[in-house]
This record gives structure tokens, sequence and C-alpha cells, in this order.
């Protein structure tokens, strides 16, 4: 039998098998970042497929660092129903699911966040379009947007 199918562990998550269905973009969340109906259909699906890791499209951890439209979010309590709703049919569907989370920083789209995107430093090489160059606590502050964990 291909080493494919056989069980596997990643940091003691037990996986059915090693099949990854890497991080993508739908373009099925909700223009807030909300999960959707249709996108908690999506990864059901794989999920019953039998993918042994199904890992999420980009979500951005804040609102300032959305890429694009119809991307996922997760920088909002108001959002976790949705989350919990496609984490749940995953789980029935007996698959697993992780989260990958992002911030667009310099790729923002200014038209989506109604802020000028952010930089760590100036990069004129990607275009003229204004950027506002981040200080050391703002650069914290993004960094703690990734590792913020609320209760409830």
């Amino acid at each position: 039998m291909s080493r494919l199918f056989e069980k596997t562990e990643i940091n003691g998550m037990q996986l059915a098998n090693r099949f990854v269905r890497s991080a993508t973009w739908e373009g099925m969340a909700a223009e807030d970042g909300a999960c959707t109906s249709r996108l908690v259909e999506v990864y059901r699906h794989l999920a019953e497929g039998q993918v042994g890791l199904i890992i999420t499209s980009h979500a951005f951890v804040r609102k300032d660092g959305q890429a694009g439209s119809f991307q996922l979010g997760i920088y909002d309590d108001r959002l976790k129903e949705g989350l919990r709703q496609m984490v749940e049919a995953v789980h029935g569907a007996k698959g697993k699911i992780v989260a990958q989370i992002s911030h667009a920083g310099f790729f923002a789209n200014a038209k989506l966040t109604g802020t000028t995107p952010l930089a760590a430093s100036p990069a004129e090489q990607f275009g003229k379009s204004p950027r506002m160059i981040l200080t050391e606590k703002g650069i914290h502050e993004i960094v703690v947007s990734f590792g913020r964990r609320q209760e409830g």
C-alpha cells in the first residue's frame, strides 16, 4: 500500500492519510470575510472525499490586512459562528482542518480596507501607490494579531 494512504501525525494531530489540500483562495467568503454556507460546503465535500488535512484559504487577521474581495477573515468575534460551522462540517465528515492566517501588508487592498496598505520599509519597485511605513510598535501589533486568542 502506498504511504499516501497511511495514517500520520503532525504535531500531535492524527491524520487518516497523507493527502493535504493546500491553502487556496476560493473567493466564497462574504464581503466582510465571514465564512458562508457555500464555503462550508466546499470544505465538507473535501473532508467527505477523505482528504487527510484541509488547509483553509488565507484568512486575514486584521481588517487592514485584507488582500482581496471575498477573502476569508478571522479578525473579529462576530466571524466565529461561520468558522465554527466550517470546522463542525469538516469534523462531522471525520476530517481535519487548520486555518492559514495572513496579513497582506504591502499588498493589502486599500479599496477594501479603507486604509493605506502597510509596509515594513519603503519598497518602490512594487508600485507607486502610497504605503504607510510601519513603526516597530506597528509591526509588533500585527505580530500580536496572529497570536491573539480570545476566550468564548
